[in-house]
């Protein structure tokens, strides 16, 4: 007996032991600090890129599957010349052929291309406007190395120039917006690109340090080092808010956590400056708020005759 006394007391201690242990690992659990990881810089966006140059770690194609897809109704196939790139775009034109027409140039969520994002368009489609949908490099089996948010903003630049140069459009209402992956890119593209009307960014990433930190497969999606500051900060919209060349709406979820704080501490650099800016929580979480968000862009860009 004293013996079975003796064992079940150390077998007790052990499980006090581990007991405490455990609840020692829950406390030491710290909640996700979503606070920006980059700070606001006061240079040019454009003169920062020309000085920077990636390190990538990994060369190839864009972090997805994708399966290669037919060109809905409505939609005609292009090409537009990025560099050396030639990237694919699907373009849609009002059939009135009698005057210009305002344009917006989409880019897609995701790392793929899909027939979804066509369906996504169809208020502007509806409204008269031409509307432009570009692949990017390294997507659906398109030339060039993926790099993420960094040369892909470059082909943005170049999808622009070809939609502003379409003889049915009104350069002076060229319009951006993007979802997602697209949201960010929309975002950079507005820091860079100076002929647009105003933009609107539907659930896109400001500070992509933190994206990199928390975002589930982001990491391993980043093609260079996801610790490295200095690739973030090239990539990442909020750092380089001072440089936005036009009006813009960020649109994020009320249930989207990370977004609350970065998207208007964006707004509110860019406003600092002068920039017309407005950071917009709509209901709902990064999955649900698109087709609302993108309601609201389409009324945004209807404010410009």
């Amino acid at each position: 007996m004293p013996r079975n006394r003796n064992v079940a007391t150390i077998l007790l201690f052990l499980m006090l032991v581990a007991s405490k242990g455990h609840a020692q690992d829950k406390t030491a659990v710290a909640e996700p600090d979503y606070r920006p990881r980059v700070e606001v810089q006061h240079g040019e966006f454009a003169t920062a890129r020309t000085n920077f140059k990636t390190q990538l770690r990994r060369f190839g194609p864009a972090p997805t599957e994708w399966q290669d897809v037919v060109v809905p109704p409505g939609a005609s196939e292009i090409t537009y010349p990025s560099g050396p790139l030639r990237l694919r775009a699907w373009l849609g034109v009002p059939a009135d052929s009698t005057k210009k027409h305002p344009a917006v140039l989409y880019l897609h969520s995701g790392f793929d291309f899909s027939k979804e994002s066509w369906d996504v368009v169809r208020p502007f489609r509806e409204a008269g406007y031409v509307v432009m949908l570009p692949t990017v490099r390294g997507e659906n089996g398109q030339h060039g190395v993926f790099t993420l948010y960094y040369d892909e903003v470059s082909d943005v630049a170049s999808a622009a120039d070809y939609l502003k140069s379409l003889p049915q459009v009104d350069a002076s209402r060229l319009f951006v917006t993007g979802y997602s992956v697209g949201g960010t890119l929309t975002m950079l593209a507005a820091e860079l690109y100076p002929h647009f009307r105003a933009a609107a960014s539907i659930s896109g990433t400001p500070d992509v340090a933190t994206y990199l930190k928390y975002a589930g497969r982001a990491p391993y999606n980043a093609p260079f080092d996801p610790a490295d500051a200095h690739e973030a900060l090239i990539r990442s919209p909020l750092a380089w808010a001072e440089s936005l060349k036009c009006p813009i709406r960020l649109y994020y979820g009320t249930d989207e956590d990370y977004f609350a704080i970065a998207t208007p501490a964006m707004a509110s650099a860019a406003k600092a400056k002068g920039v017309d800016a407005e950071a917009l929580a709509v209901k709902g979480d990064h999955g649900s708020i698109r087709d609302a968000a993108i309601a609201l862009a389409l009324a945004f860009f209807q404010q410009f005759k």
